[in-house]
């Protein structure tokens, strides 16, 4: 029977608490991915990231290769754009990276987790 050839007095079911085309755990990813994910950087001791030799002018690496930039800015470089290295090779830990400054980062989200760990 249609809408239109219903009885007037006939009232239709309640909606269901849930949709049964989306579980609840999938709709929970869903609004976690289209509501803006703050982070937190962290600043990581380069010599618990990538290996490497203490000098007296700095921590001396082999040649990293970022993957590209993030939307994340170096706190202490005035609009310089953080560079993802992943781990690879001599990299121990996926990381942020300021080609100014040549500090590492870690970025946590908002119950303390690294977004960069997999």
């Amino acid at each position: 029977m249609s809408m239109a050839t219903r009885h007037p007095d006939a009232r239709s079911s309640p909606p269901l608490p849930f949709s049964p085309l989306v579980p609840p755990r999938e709709r929970m990813r869903y609004q976690q991915r289209t509501t803006p994910l703050l982070l937190k950087l962290v600043e990581l001791d380069p010599r618990e990231v990538i290996d490497g030799v203490m000098t007296p002018h700095g921590y001396l690496t082999a040649d990293v290769t970022p993957v590209g930039p993030m939307r994340e800015a170096c706190p202490h470089c005035e609009g310089v754009a953080l560079q993802l290295v992943l781990r690879h090779h001599h990299v121990n830990r996926s990381h942020l990276f300021c080609r100014v400054c040549t500090r590492v980062y870690d970025a946590l989200n908002e119950s303390g987790y690294s977004v960069l760990t997999i």
